[in-house]
């Protein structure tokens, strides 16, 4: 599935393992506890994001397919626990592709685009001309903004994740990077259905 982010971006999950019953088999496992009813189940899971055991929800590993403006990835990376490969601009020409917010209408707007597509112009130029005037793509690509978007794949176990969503999804992250996080979430419900509720409703205070 699919997630449109900002004008240009998306998140997309690319693969999965685990999901409730992994948690659920790995916790049982510390008390060497039998599966309990679908009640009794979702009470454990309660428990452990209560109490804060998170080592059960790394049964869970997501894999996401992210593109996303180059500032939000640099956000995105100080999470470190999950790996990591991105497209990289020493190695690839950069697509005329940057991040535009929404609010922005008139003069603003048009200004926006305008320095935007003079960096992209000059860019095109160094990677693209000959002699004196070419220059390699990765020193090219320093003339950039910041606002371009970039593509990696993200893989993730389910208690990084998790730490990954309670601070992005928090009113004092950034706009920007709260839009990936809530679609991110929308995307994991489907897979661990029971963990991410009772996350919203212990960890996030969302209630259903």
């Amino acid at each position: 599935m699919n997630m449109q982010v900002l004008n240009s971006g998306f998140v997309r999950l690319v693969e999965s393992m685990g999901g409730d019953e992994a948690v659920i088999r790995n916790a049982r496992r510390c008390w060497r506890s039998e599966a309990k009813t679908k009640n009794a189940d979702r009470q454990l899971l309660r428990h452990l994001l209560k109490a804060g055991h998170k080592t059960p929800f790394e049964a869970m590993v997501f894999t996401f397919d992210v593109k996303a403006p180059l500032f939000v990835a640099r956000q995105w990376f100080r999470h470190r626990i999950g790996s990591y490969n991105e497209e990289s601009l020493r190695y690839c020409v950069a697509l005329r592709d940057y991040y535009i917010p929404e609010h922005l209408e008139g003069d603003v707007l048009e200004a926006w685009i305008r320095q935007n597509e003079v960096a992209f112009d000059f860019y095109d130029s160094l990677v693209g001309g000959t002699g004196p005037k070419k220059m390699a793509k990765e020193q090219a690509r320093s003339i950039l903004p910041i606002g371009i978007y970039t593509t990696f794949y993200w893989t993730v176990n389910g208690s990084a994740l998790m730490n990954f969503l309670h601070l992005r999804l928090d009113k004092q992250a950034q706009y920007e990077i709260r839009q990936y996080a809530e679609a991110i979430l929308e995307l994991v419900k489907d897979v661990a259905p029971i963990c991410f509720d009772e996350f919203e409703r212990e960890v996030l205070k969302i209630s259903g």
